[in-house]
């Protein structure tokens, strides 16, 4: 990203100050140029020249890079795939297309049949609502936003569930340290995903009363 910023608007701004944890791209862009004096509507003019060389460098550099994928994620994905009453979707503030590069590297992308990305908004309090109408439109059956299990590991991604009416599973797998996010109060905690019959488990208790399970 900052390559791709110095040679579209010839800086990175403050980007090296910002933190990037459950923000989306162009909010991230935002925060760091605003600052510099490059207005918003500048940054969105040249943002699909900004996103096409990020895209490059993302590509070339992933083979390369410390990434993993974290415990138990491709079990998950794989066991709900299975269930016929879930629909696996991918809400993210990545791009789509620097999403693609970075799941397809763990070949997981195939696992999501729908998904909302900072291409759509970058705002997250917005992506569930766009999330209820890709949902609408891939099965022509109307969801109510307690229907929606959104999983993160930022305190971002619980208040973009709480703000939209989902329910929230928080994972500790990210940065953001536990006691933080259970500061938050997510409807379901988990260290992590390890546990693929817990965490299938949690969602058949989804119908009852909610409060905080610590697994």
């Amino acid at each position: 990203m900052t390559q791709a910023a110095i040679e579209v608007y010839g800086t990175i701004g403050v980007m090296e100050t910002v933190n990037f944890q459950g923000r989306t791209d162009p909010l991230i862009l935002m925060q760091s140029l605003l600052p510099h004096g490059i207005k918003e509507e500048t940054i969105f003019a040249h943002i699909e020249d900004f996103k096409k060389r990020y895209f490059l460098y993302l590509k070339e550099a992933m083979p390369h890079s410390e990434a993993v994928l974290l415990p138990g994620v491709r079990q998950l994905l794989q066991t709900l795939t299975q269930y016929d009453n879930i629909i696996v979707g991918l809400l993210t503030g990545n791009f789509y297309q620097g999403a693609l590069i970075k799941l397809q590297h763990f070949d997981i992308f195939k696992y999501f049949r729908m998904g909302v990305f900072a291409d759509d908004t970058h705002i997250r309090n917005e992506m569930p609502f766009i999330a209820l109408k890709r949902l609408y439109s891939l099965t022509g059956h109307t969801f109510a936003p307690a229907d929606l299990i959104i999983i993160g590991d930022t305190i971002y991604d619980i208040e973009c569930g709480k703000t939209s009416g989902a329910v929230t599973v928080a994972v500790a797998t990210g940065w953001t340290d536990a006691a933080l996010l259970l500061q938050h109060k997510p409807d379901y905690f988990f260290h992590d995903l390890s546990d693929t019959n817990l965490f299938l488990h949690t969602i058949k208790e989804l119908s009852d009363s909610i409060k905080v399970k610590v697994q």
